[in-house]
């Protein structure tokens, strides 16, 4: 039960984006009282706990970059100081991204470091390097058996990202907990937000939690706010101030009160594959030396093939964690927030193993045969949700009722979890600008709606 009836600030989700701004609101003392609020058990137990979880400096969008450069040097940090995030399990395994490119694409990839004037710590794979790669088959025939579409393009050569790799999610999220607590931030888990309720600041509304504010009152500046946070259970918690950073129902909260954020969740799916193909992958030397390595050697590395097809390794497992990008799923989620105080998320359910094979497999199979034969098999698969922006880049808004929005992270939350956990911060302080870790500036407003003029992202996974 929250220790008070009045809060500062109320921050609904304990994903990467809410528990980073938690985080950093309490590091920089920027209110009296935080709470956390998150309809799972635990911290990071939404889609954080489903997602692959890798990170990449690799971006088209110099903001995008910026942005993952920065919570990336921020995690290297607390590895370098908090010994618990480095052994026995590291916090980051910088093991690299290899993309497999057709000539079509590879001069946009290597224009992309061009520009960064060495900021993005990259570079070209020739193609005679990449014939190590066990059963790779660079220029295939065909999609997949008796199929007689044209044959996927060949592949021309590689790019290898150093300033990535995989990160621990559950470690992440144990840490910004364990410090905001600290810290004085409140959490509650097993509390899901069915709805904000306005509130008037001298009577005006009617002291009706569902009652829709007066059309007039828009017009009236600081008059109008959200006051309430109404939970499934019926209990109401009074705030200052709102974060809302539930990922993917997000929009469940912020709609009915007229706030338009821009993004749409959309199902994604994950496949945990091993066997004897899987075995030869994960014992590739590959032709790359990944930060993360202490013999200068190269392992195999994030596989991004070119029909958008991505093979993470795991190596504790001895498994391949596989993804295919798909849009064709519905807009939206499976779950009603609040309807009946429960948020009832099951990553089992919302996955789908049949479309293993009519969906992914042939995307896969053109480059690496063997994983579509009986060396492979799938051991199990579960879905979660991306939250997608328009343009691919996360969105933070902040309205004069006194909400704060933080989504829209395609697919990239985690990788730039900790500088968003800062804009947030400096947007509750009425700053313009944060100051990302590794002491950049970044105006808060970027990532907003109306002073949006980002170009479009076009490395998305």
């Amino acid at each position: 039960m929250p220790k008070r009836e009045r809060y500062d600030l109320v921050i609904v989700g304990a994903g990467p984006f809410g528990l980073a701004s938690a985080y950093h609101v309490s590091q920089q003392q920027l209110a009296d009282s935080v709470l956390v609020l998150d309809a799972r058990s635990g911290p990071g137990e939404g889609s954080m706990s489903a997602a692959n979880s890798m990170v990449r400096d690799v971006f088209s969008s110099w903001d995008n970059h910026l942005l993952a450069k920065n919570a990336i040097a921020f995690y290297r940090h607390l590895m370098a100081t908090v010994e618990s995030l480095r052994s026995p399990v590291p916090l980051l395994d910088l093991y690299g991204y290899l993309w497999l490119l057709p000539a079509s694409v590879r001069d946009a990839y290597l224009d992309i470091v061009a520009k960064s004037s060495g900021s993005i710590d990259a570079r070209a794979v020739p193609l005679e390097e990449l014939r190590s790669c066990p059963g790779l088959e660079p220029a295939p025939t065909r999609w997949y058996e008796d199929d007689q579409a044209i044959a996927p393009e060949p592949i021309s050569g590689g790019f290898f990202g150093r300033t990535c790799g995989a990160l621990a999610p559950e470690m992440l999220a144990h840490h910004y907990y364990e410090e905001a607590r600290a810290a004085g931030v409140e959490f509650e888990f097993n509390a899901c937000v069915r709805r904000l309720s306005f509130e008037g600041r001298e009577e005006i509304l009617l002291h009706d939690g569902s009652a829709r504010p007066f059309a007039f009152q828009e017009r009236m500046r600081g008059r109008l706010r959200i006051g309430r946070v109404v939970l499934g259970d019926g209990r109401s918690i009074r705030a200052d101030r709102v974060v809302v950073a539930a990922g993917a129902w997000s929009e469940s909260l912020l709609h009915p009160i007229g706030f338009a954020t821009g993004c749409s969740p959309r199902p994604q799916h994950l496949y945990s594959v091993s066997g004897a193909a899987v075995d030869e992958l994960l014992a590739w030397t590959a032709p790359v030396t990944p930060l993360g390595s202490d013999t200068g050697t190269g392992r195999m590395p994030f596989l991004i093939l070119p029909t958008g097809a991505a093979l993470k390794p795991v190596f504790r497992q001895r498994r391949l964690w596989v993804e295919l990008e798909d849009t064709s799923h519905p807009i939206g989620t499976l779950e009603n927030p609040g309807r009946d105080g429960t948020l009832d998320y099951n990553m089992a359910r919302l996955a789908d193993p049949s479309s293993y094979a009519t969906d992914v497999l042939p995307a896969v199979t053109p480059y690496l045969p063997r994983l579509g034969t009986t060396a492979a098999r799938l051991e199990s698969s579960w879905g979660g949700y991306y939250h997608f922006s328009p343009d691919g880049h996360p969105v933070v808004v902040e309205q004069p009722y006194g909400v704060i929005f933080a989504g829209g992270d395609s697919g990239s939350g985690i990788m730039k979890a900790d500088s968003i956990g800062r804009l947030v911060a400096a947007a509750h302080a009425g700053r313009r600008e944060a100051k990302l870790f590794t002491g950049d500036s970044y105006r808060v407003d970027r990532l907003s709606l109306a002073h949006r003029n980002l170009a479009d992202e076009r490395i998305i996974l």
